[in-house]
């Protein structure tokens, strides 16, 4: 524990990767970062960009610096930690992570509060925030320590500021993406928090990475004998479409649709909010906008092409933003219908009960307009016009995003 504590200590020096590698070996007793069987090179190179690029690109304050130590530091001791903890676990080689449900699509598209409803079912297993940030036990007095001391690093890191919550839902006990999974793998995560542009392009092609370091991540985890159907989710997960369904190849997927007018001024304000936590330097929000917009537009286009061709007939659910707000459970049973997956009546009681619980969009309304990231409704229209009307998305007028 004293090792993820040392990373709220309020970091003042430069980040350099070699004096943070040291820590962490230091701070744990351990030094094996993995070798040519989880692409050791690679991370050290990976991660001297990321760093290289936070501290000449990134325009971190003073506050987003001891913020950086504290995250930068959690992946490095995680690592070390599961890959020691790995070694020392008999079977965890053996295990196979079968058909999983895998959440993709439109960011703010209801995805995550559509896998958080999901994730209520007695029957799926979900990787907690604080299994994918640390997947190896913290013994204490009272038992695992990791929730509360992945609490305490959320929180100094701003993740559960109010402004941000109000925005996505943070917490160490909360379903997580699989992106923070992936995040030991040090790939092409980190643009959402800071501005690191040379490493993004470096590493933009090391998806295969990201995945095998996932499933090598459900492995450990699966080695306690849990072995229900994992439920995952990444909007992130359909700008690698390829490389996830090789990773997964017997996935049950679903993907998220939603009014691209909406997701992109949304998406747009939350990366940057996730910016702020990190640097205090005014963002150019058309700039932030118009990358968006590319981004997404490729992402959705090249996935209704796949619709259109190859994935006819592919099983895959589309699921539309209006239907889901509208109907959640009545989504969620077709969702399972269509998979041959049993809903009980245990796992939808407990559904209703999170849904009459849960708060994830029912806090004050947030509006954001397009012009606010210099953008129209015909920008929309030109970029995601035809997957749009593909996909008989709902466009939306007013209202909360």
């Amino acid at each position: 524990m004293r090792a993820y504590q040392a990373g709220m200590s309020g970091w003042t020096d430069p980040l350099s990767p070699d004096v943070l590698l040291a820590l962490a070996e230091n701070l744990t007793g351990l030094s094996d970062w993995g070798g040519q069987r989880w692409d050791e090179d690679e991370f050290r190179h990976n991660f001297t960009l990321l760093c290289n690029g936070i501290e000449e690109t990134g325009e971190v304050s003073g506050q987003g610096r001891q913020r950086s130590f504290a995250r930068l530091l959690t992946i490095l001791v995680s690592r070390l930690r599961y890959l020691d903890a790995r070694k020392r676990t008999s079977g965890v080689e053996e295990q196979r992570v079968l058909a999983p449900l895998i959440g993709t699509g439109m960011p703010r598209a209801g995805t995550t509060f559509l896998h958080g409803v999901i994730a209520q079912d007695p029957d799926l297993r979900v990787a907690r925030a604080f299994e994918a940030a640390m997947p190896v036990p913290l013994p204490g007095q009272h038992g695992d320590r990791r929730a509360q001391v992945y609490d305490a690093l959320l929180s100094y890191q701003g993740m559960t500021d109010p402004e941000l919550r109000a925005m996505h839902p943070y917490g160490a006990e909360l379903p997580e993406e699989c992106l923070f999974l992936q995040e030991g793998a040090c790939t092409a995560f980190f643009g959402g928090f800071w501005n690191v542009p040379a490493f993004m392009a470096a590493a933009a092609d090391k998806t295969a990475l990201a995945y095998k370091w996932q499933i090598g991540v459900m492995q450990y985890l699966q080695a306690d004998g849990d072995k229900r159907r994992w439920a995952l989710k990444t909007p992130a997960h359909i700008m690698a479409w390829h490389e996830m369904r090789l990773a997964f190849p017997d996935a049950l997927i679903y993907v998220n649709h939603r009014d691209p007018a909406k997701v992109v001024p949304s998406m747009t304000s939350l990366l940057v909010t996730l910016r702020g936590l990190y640097s205090d330097q005014a963002i150019d929000r058309a700039a932030a906008g118009r990358e968006q917009v590319a981004v997404w537009a490729q992402a959705m286009n090249d996935y209704g092409s796949w619709r259109r061709g190859p994935g006819q007939r592919a099983q895959v659910v589309d699921i539309n933003f209006s239907d889901l707000t509208a109907d959640p459970l009545t989504v969620i049973a077709n969702l399972y219908d269509s998979f041959g997956l049993t809903l009980s009546a245990l796992a939808r009681e407990r559904m209703e009960r999170h849904l009459a619980t849960d708060h994830h969009g029912k806090g004050p309304q947030r509006r954001y307009s397009l012009a606010e990231f210099g953008m129209t409704a015909d920008d929309i229209d030109a970029a995601f016009g035809e997957y749009i009307d593909q996909f008989g998305i709902t466009r939306e007028r007013g209202g909360r995003t």
